[in-house]
């Protein structure tokens, strides 16, 4: 069966017409995603936590629990923290004190994922500058950026394996 040279054309054109379509749709959609920030792993932040090293001018936070804390969070004085679900409690007057009984009740067999140790992270702004801190069970988080200076940060996802090792679970399990 032959072709004609016009109809292999126009089904090219088509094609490529639909494909650059698609990628604008893509390229488009991903820039209207919002203004996110991100964490970033830090060994001398995990020293200072565990030196029990309160950052100064930052305002802390929990999730999980004020005693064996699942997240520790420290947000810079020039941000305000989006917490309208009450995800995160605030922690007024952290001292090193506090800090020590935090990092030495947060046993590593308390980690869900068995890991040895929770993660330090520098939470950073969509341009790279340091806005607070991370202290967690997870190393990954959602960073939001809003307007007014509001910084939104997830906390920690939990799984079952996690409460039941904490004694929070079902009992005879």
């Amino acid at each position: 069966m032959k072709v004609k040279n016009h109809d292999a054309f126009s089904w090219m054109n088509r094609l490529s017409i639909l494909l650059a379509a698609f990628l604008a749709f893509f390229l488009i959609a991903g820039c209207a995603g919002g203004n996110y920030g991100k964490i970033d792993g830090d060994r001398d932040l995990d020293n200072m936590f565990h030196n029990y090293e309160v950052l100064p001018d930052h305002r802390y936070y929990t999730s999980g629990g004020y005693d064996a804390p699942n997240a520790i969070l420290a947000i810079h004085r020039d941000y305000e923290l989006d917490n309208t679900d009450n995800l995160w409690v605030p922690i007024p007057n952290v001292d090193s004190g506090q800090m020590r009984q935090w990092i030495d009740t947060i046993a590593p067999d308390q980690n869900y994922r068995y890991s040895g140790a929770y993660f330090a992270a520098y939470i950073l702004d969509p341009n790279g500058k340091r806005v607070g801190a991370w202290f967690a069970i997870e190393n990954t988080t959602t960073v939001k950026f809003l307007e007014g200076n509001k910084v939104r940060v997830y906390t920690p996802q939990l799984n079952q394996n996690f409460y039941l090792n904490r004694g929070l679970g079902i009992k005879g399990m």
